[in-house]
């Protein structure tokens, strides 16, 4: 008999539906021969030559459905089954999945991470081998095909065995990915890829320790019966194949777009830093520098007083970043916007530029800096003319610098900063002073048995009684009062400013404005002689 006629004739066997497995070896034989004598270099990839029966695969997955639900054998399949399903969700509460969403994402990697995290998704579905297996195994057997094989078993079994496959996949994948997101270092991506796939191996690893008899007479028995010795040709038609191969293809494609998505929408946020404190408050110790060399636009440097607790407040985000890390800029001490660093007379109205903080890679540090403070009028600083500095440190988010700062005041000293972010996440980080809103501000409560709450966290508590206070020596009145273009107090660096009423004979009550105000660190008194307030600025009596 030819080749050809060995071909068609297995074919048209297998098509009618006669599957005896002698006469079927016997034309496979003889087809296979006359493959071997046309040789390999004239294969074509055309045809519907069938080089490659499958077998069941060997897993206690298959034991699902060739073995009977009360055996040993079904029981021990399904205490596999159930282990590496369980690690599998222990995995993803470890890495911060919860009922009530997704853990911490570190604020960024550095590009080796990176690189990491995208090589591993690639590396990841070569490793997943459950979601093609039962994927194959269900276009490729269909259910006459089964029955005609193994009568005697359930297709519906099968069909829920290979279902049992995929959702493992999915679940390994769903580790994988969230596995990348929260890593921060490349050594520990590829340990922990390493114990997510031996946990994926359970059932292999299980099967092959009960053929070899490790664990019972009866596991050895089933792991060694006719099903995994039973071959399953190709029975389809050629088109009916190629839309299988299309399929298998399809699907390792959208889940690869579905990783690569997720994992590039993480790394742009972390870019953006979308995962750092948005706005933070920055307490600045009690420290002076008694000649600080200033220079504005235009003008020779001369020598000022810098208190730097005057730079205390709230610092937020630019949009901008610097050395991978967001920039943070001084905000106004009386309501916390931006400020306004136009002018429309440059030459004689001036404008205020604020601070800023941002992390240095030349010096490894996050820095505290001003654009019109220099160490010394004679020399050119660094790239990076700091004030103040932390510790040498790779960290992305601000809120994890540790250890104390140092800071320029002529020489280098040392000093205390503190930073935390002014969002919130419950109504314990309002102090239970106010309630959290859903972007992360809190809205403190106004009136609660006589107390206002004031500040980012509400941690600022004035009393009715507090509302006036005197002086001791004149009895001088001075009272906070609402702003009279706004809501709520006057306030400067979340603290109430007080407004001289009178009573001092030190000042003009009908025309003179003093104020009570505090600069970051201490309370001080403001004189305008006149009751000149600035930009035309009045107040409503309290």
């Amino acid at each position: 008999m030819d080749t050809a006629a060995a071909a068609v004739a297995a074919s048209t066997d297998i098509e009618s539906g006669d599957f005896d497995d002698s006469s079927n070896n016997t034309k496979a034989k003889e087809a296979a021969a006359g493959v071997s004598a046309v040789g390999i270099g004239t294969i074509d990839d055309t045809k519907d030559e069938d080089f490659d029966p499958i077998t069941l695969p060997q897993s206690t997955h298959t034991l699902l459905f060739t073995e009977p639900v009360c055996s040993k054998s079904f029981q021990f399949s399904v205490a596999i089954a159930t282990l590496s399903i369980l690690c599998l969700l222990l995995a993803l509460t470890n890495n911060g999945i919860t009922l009530d969403g997704i853990g911490q994402v570190p604020a960024n990697v550095g590009m080796s991470v990176k690189i990491a995290q995208f090589a591993s998704i690639f590396i990841a579905l070569l490793m997943e081998e459950e979601i093609p297996t039962g994927l194959y195994l269900l276009r490729r057997i269909p259910k006459t095909y089964f029955k005609s094989k193994f009568p005697e078993l359930c297709y519906s079994k099968f069909v829920a065995a290979a279902i049992l496959r995929i959702f493992m996949g999915y679940l390994f994948l769903v580790n994988v990915l969230f596995l990348l997101m929260m890593s921060d270092n490349v050594i520990d991506i590829f340990f922990d890829f390493i114990a997510l796939q031996f946990l994926q191996q359970l059932d292999d690893i299980s099967f092959n320790l009960a053929r070899m008899g490790v664990f019972s007479k009866s596991l050895r028995v089933a792991t060694t019966s006719k099903y995994f010795r039973t071959e399953f040709r190709r029975q389809t038609k050629v088109k009916r194949s190629k839309r299988i191969g299309f399929f298998l293809k399809a699907i390792y494609f959208i889940n690869l777009m579905i990783l690569l998505a997720a994992q590039i929408y993480v790394t742009v946020k972390q870019g953006n830093g979308d995962y750092q404190c948005k706005s933070i408050t920055v307490i600045i110790k009690d420290e002076v520098w008694e000649e600080s060399v200033v220079k504005m636009p235009g003008q020779e440097s001369k020598a000022m007083v810098l208190v730097y607790p005057y730079f205390n407040g709230s610092y937020n985000q630019d949009g901008t970043s610097h050395d991978g890390r967001p920039v943070y800029v001084e905000q106004k001490k009386f309501d916390g916007t931006p400020f306004d660093t136009t002018s429309p007379d440059p030459v004689n109205i001036s404008v205020k530029i604020p601070a800023r903080i941002q992390y240095c890679k030349s010096i490894r540090a996050w820095v505290f800096m001003h654009e019109y403070v220099r160490k010394s009028p004679h020399h050119e600083d660094s790239e990076c003319p700091w004030l103040l500095r932390s510790e040498e440190t790779d960290v992305y988010d601000i809120e994890e610098v540790q250890g104390p700062w140092q800071v320029w005041a002529g020489v280098i000293g040392k000093t205390d900063v503190d930073i935390t972010c002014n969002e919130c996440n419950d109504n314990a980080d309002c102090n239970l002073n106010g309630e959290c809103k859903k972007d992360g501000k809190c809205e403190c409560f106004k009136d609660v048995e006589g107390v206002q709450f004031i500040g980012q966290h509400c941690e600022v508590r004035l009393k009715d009684d507090c509302h006036t206070i005197y002086g001791e020596k004149s009895n001088d009145t001075w009272s906070v009062v609402p702003v009279g273009w706004g809501k709520g107090l006057f306030q400067e660096y979340d603290r109430p400013v007080y407004v001289y009423q009178g009573g001092s004979p030190l000042f003009d009550d009908d025309n003179d404005a003093v104020f009570l105000i505090y600069s970051g660190d201490r309370w001080f008194g403001l004189y305008q002689p006149g009751g000149q307030f600035l930009f035309g600025e009045t107040f409503e009596p309290f």
